[in-house]
């Protein structure tokens, strides 16, 4: 699997950042990439809430259904998947002098085996990697004006 992770510090209190984030609501405005992402059970937030997530990189679709596992209040939580395309999502927080230190991790396979190790090595893994950094970076623009 691949594995992508950066941190960034966003100059806000934690419990209004990690508020933000847990808020499904909120995940278009901020996440590169996603196109919808939508609660499939009546718990929409914490351990056992679960989500379709569409997303899009270079007009190609992908879709997965993810559920929150080891949700912890002003912590983090992590989104594993159910079924459709593999990939694992995880967020952590910690607070800091000026704010909160953000952790953003997403780990994923492509299909197709060894074609799609290809596919990722020469192509997918440098698009996922300026996701995730404009992702922070949306993320830090919205909640710090």
């Amino acid at each position: 699997m691949t594995r992508i992770i950066k941190e960034m510090e966003i100059n806000v209190p934690l419990d209004r950042l990690f508020n933000f984030v847990a808020d499904y609501t909120n995940a278009a405005k901020y996440i590169e990439h996603l196109v919808r992402f939508e609660p499939t059970t009546e718990i929409k937030r914490g351990k056992g809430a679960r989500f379709d997530m569409i997303g899009k990189i270079f007009g190609i679709p992908f879709e997965s259904q993810l559920e929150v596992v080891d949700f912890v209040d002003n912590r983090g939580w992590r989104l594993k998947p159910i079924s459709g395309t593999q990939i694992e999502i995880q967020w952590l927080f910690r607070p800091t002098e000026k704010g909160t230190r953000v952790t953003y991790l997403i780990k994923y396979r492509l299909p197709f085996g060894l074609m799609g190790t290809i596919i990722d090595g020469l192509i997918v893994r440098r698009v996922a990697h300026k996701g995730v950094e404009k992702t922070l970076q949306k993320l830090k623009d919205l909640l710090e004006k």
